[in-house]
């Protein structure tokens, strides 16, 4: 067994009532029912098997001050009965129990913030002061970023299948927030091995294109070693846009906005201003500026509806 089954799988697929001159999908990964779900959980399941597998007593992450991957970490290390580090990048840290931060003080994590440019020295002193102290700790990169987290996603592209074969879908389009590269990743050696020839796109809510798809390149290169995985793909493969980014990740502007509003009406589902409202507004503007019409499309519903609260005053 590679993973420890903690999520409610799968997860549903159903039609959108949202009218984009296309058949639209939306792929529920925000209902994996483990403190409210999101992408980060699916990848959980892998590193509590191998966290366990190392007899580790304490995790160690690093995120943002409201990241949806430490409230997940935080919340499995207690259901392991281990305790959890998180290093919290500062420059948007606030005392305010808001957003994903209720999740850190409900499950009692230790917070420890830092600048950005002081992240790497900090996560090597917080590791090397907890196994002074005879623990031994598991790091977690930021966001899940390691082939487990790739895996995740390459199983979760295998789950869709199934679903799609059961309901007679093939799927010409795959729309899914790109932040750190695994769940993009994921599903796009899930497209390969699958032989279909379905375009997997990854909206970026931060990256700019250059650095995006580097990353994504590292994360299959990455992907490939450890499972000795013989996978071939051209540029065609890897489609990073970055146009839908506004000036900076979590930028909340009107376009995100307004897309909020309307998949709230239309099939009152909720997606977040950072991650999923950023993305689904980049898909519709994706198909309209590519003329796409008539097609079957897929949206990844990653989660972050924690970050809908903290951002409720700018919406």
């Amino acid at each position: 067994m590679e993973k420890i089954n903690l999520l409610n799988l799968p997860t549903p697929l159903q039609k959108m009532n949202i009218n984009l001159n296309n058949n639209i999908y939306i792929k529920r990964d925000d209902l994996t029912d483990f403190v409210l779900g999101g992408n980060k959980a699916r990848k959980i399941e892998y590193f509590a098997k191998d966290i366990l597998d190392k007899g580790c007593d304490c995790i160690v992450t690093y995120g943002s001050a409201q990241s949806n991957h430490c409230r997940i970490v935080a919340s499995v290390a207690r259901r392991l009965g281990l305790s959890c580090v998180l290093i919290l990048e500062d420059s948007m840290y606030t005392e305010k129990i808001v957003g994903n931060r209720v999740f850190y003080k409900l499950t009692e994590a230790e917070i420890i913030t830092t600048k950005y440019d002081k992240v790497p020295q900090t996560i090597e002193k917080t590791m090397n002061s907890l196994e002074a102290q005879g623990r031994k700790p598991y790091f977690i990169t930021g966001g899940g970023h390691s082939y487990l987290g790739t895996r995740a996603y390459v199983r979760a592209y295998e789950e869709l299948l199934e679903q799609g074969d059961e309901k007679g879908i093939d799927f010409d389009y795959i729309f899914v927030a790109a932040g750190t590269g695994t769940t993009h990743a994921g599903l796009v050696v899930g497209n390969k091995a699958a032989n279909k020839k379905t375009k997997v796109i990854g909206i970026s809510v931060a990256r700019r294109q250059e650095r995006g798809l580097q990353v994504l390149h590292e994360c299959l290169k990455e992907y490939n070693e450890a499972y000795n995985y013989e996978f071939y793909y051209s540029m065609e493969d890897l489609i990073f846009v970055d146009d839908y980014i506004g000036e900076k990740y979590g930028d909340i502007y009107n376009g995100v906005v307004e897309t909020i509003k309307q998949v709230i009406q239309t099939d009152s589902i909720i997606l977040d201003p950072v991650y999923t409202g950023k993305a689904f507004c980049g898909m519709k503007e994706y198909i309209k500026k590519n003329g796409i019409e008539a097609k079957n499309i897929l949206f990844i519903h990653t989660g972050g509806l924690p970050c809908l609260f903290e951002n409720a005053n700018q919406l």
